[in-house]
């Protein structure tokens, strides 16, 4: 019969997709570590002074949070800030709501959030 399998062949064709399936996610994993260069990015102290300066100084920056990938600095006086100063440091842009804004910069959000917070 010709759909008849020896069991010796099904079990090389099950090692033999096992083995395809770890290689090629071996290859895949090796391939996408180091994309995200993020983390290895310093943070000059140029860059932080600028950003609070930016957000109105220091006594207008009432809380820093990291929401997912961004920045989110709840400030006492909106205006006070330099919202297009934001834009031109920002990758993503700028996001307000209310008193808070919202940004994405090249650097690690927790590493500005933590450089910031040493600065106040």
């Amino acid at each position: 019969m010709l759909l008849e399998i020896k069991p010796y062949i099904l079990i090389s064709i099950i090692c033999a997709s096992i083995l395809a399936i770890f290689i090629i996610s071996f290859i895949v994993i090796k391939c996408l570590k180091g994309k995200n260069n993020k983390s290895k990015l310093k943070v000059d102290d140029e860059f932080i002074d600028n950003l609070i300066s930016l957000y109105g100084g220091k006594d207008n920056i009432k809380e820093i949070n990291v929401d997912n990938a961004r920045l989110k600095v709840t400030v006492l006086d909106l205006d006070s800030a330099n919202l297009n100063g934001l834009k031109e440091n920002s990758e993503a842009g700028v996001f307000v709501t209310g008193n808070t804004i919202k940004t994405l910069f090249k650097f690690d959000s927790k590493l500005v959030k933590s450089s910031i917070e040493n600065k106040l």
